[in-house]
């Protein structure tokens, strides 16, 4: 079992196929970011990589489990860590894929944010799914699965990674951190604990309860525009954090808003379009132009 409770019982299907011969030689493993995948994919890796699996999990001593913890397997491939997989990416997965197993066991290859692919590399990489090799699998990981060419999806067996939230994903981040874990966190991530843990650890999540906390004053009429601006970092946790605040918000006003809440929803996702083009000046006052229609319709 790993670490993440929240994954046992899918990674237990998947290793129940895998040892019933059942398993598809390509999977599409797909989740919001933090919720899994790549944890997920890296155990089912090793234990199709295990040459002799006690049970329903790898064995841990052989040699190749051995390599495997090492990070040094030869026969496990991952797709580079950059934002964009370009064809030459897929095509050296295609030369790995069409070698011999080097451990005399599975080949194993795992290509992350498929999603943003090139449009070369989507079709280079469907040559290998329609002719997969003998002994090989093919873990395909993603945020957004109908981004991917449909003649992808057809070709994989998708498998959803569905969010977390309880006392157990909450007692899991209060063990794996020793910072406090706010109430609001795991909703606010969407039930991804990973990317939860994240800001805990990088004292975001602190941050964030900061500045949540003067966006209700600043509502409330307790604060003005211009310190709020002080205070709001205009960076890429800001429109997360904006979501999050106007939903909130929203959810507990929804039966005096009416019209108002359709104009806040419309005006928010033209700011987060705006943001990607403005940039020093234009950005601030386009912030400051949203965060006045957020306080007059809340008020």
């Amino acid at each position: 079992m790993n670490d993440q409770p929240w994954l046992n019982p899918l990674s237990s299907q998947l290793r129940l196929l895998a040892a019933q011969q059942q398993l598809p030689h390509a999977l599409l493993l797909s989740g919001a970011r933090g919720t899994g995948k790549q944890p997920l994919a890296s155990e089912l890796a090793g234990y199709l990589l295990c040459r002799q699996p006690a049970a329903d999990q790898a064995c841990g001593q052989c040699k190749s489990c051995l390599l495997f913890k090492a990070g040094h397997h030869p026969d496990l491939w991952t797709s580079p860590a950059e934002q964009h997989t370009g064809v030459d990416a897929i095509r050296q997965l295609t030369q790995f894929m069409q070698g011999a197993a080097q451990q005399g066991g599975q080949k194993i290859a795992i290509l992350r944010d498929v999603e943003l692919m090139s449009e070369a590399a989507a079709n280079a990489l469907l040559k290998t799914l329609e002719e997969p090799p003998q002994n090989s699998f093919l873990l395909l990981l993603c945020a957004h699965p109908a981004q991917l060419l449909p003649t992808i999806r057809s070709r994989c067996q998708q498998w959803s990674v569905a969010p977390a939230f309880g006392d157990e994903v909450r007692l899991w981040l209060e063990r794996h951190s020793s910072r406090p874990v706010p109430d609001f966190l795991l909703d606010y991530t969407g039930g991804a604990p990973l990317l939860a843990l994240e800001l805990l650890e990088t004292d975001k999540a602190a941050a964030i309860s900061a500045q949540l906390l003067m966006l209700e004053q600043y509502v409330a009429q307790k604060l003005d525009l211009y310190h709020l601006l002080q205070a709001l970092p205009d960076d890429e946790q800001l429109p997360m954090t904006l979501n999050w605040f106007i939903k909130q918000q929203l959810w507990q006003r929804a039966s005096s808003l009416q019209a108002k809440q359709l104009q806040l929803v419309s005006k928010l996702q033209q700011w987060q379009k705006d943001r990607a083009l403005v940039a020093g000046q234009n950005s601030q006052l386009n912030l400051a132009a949203l965060l006045l229609s957020i306080r007059a319709a809340l008020v």
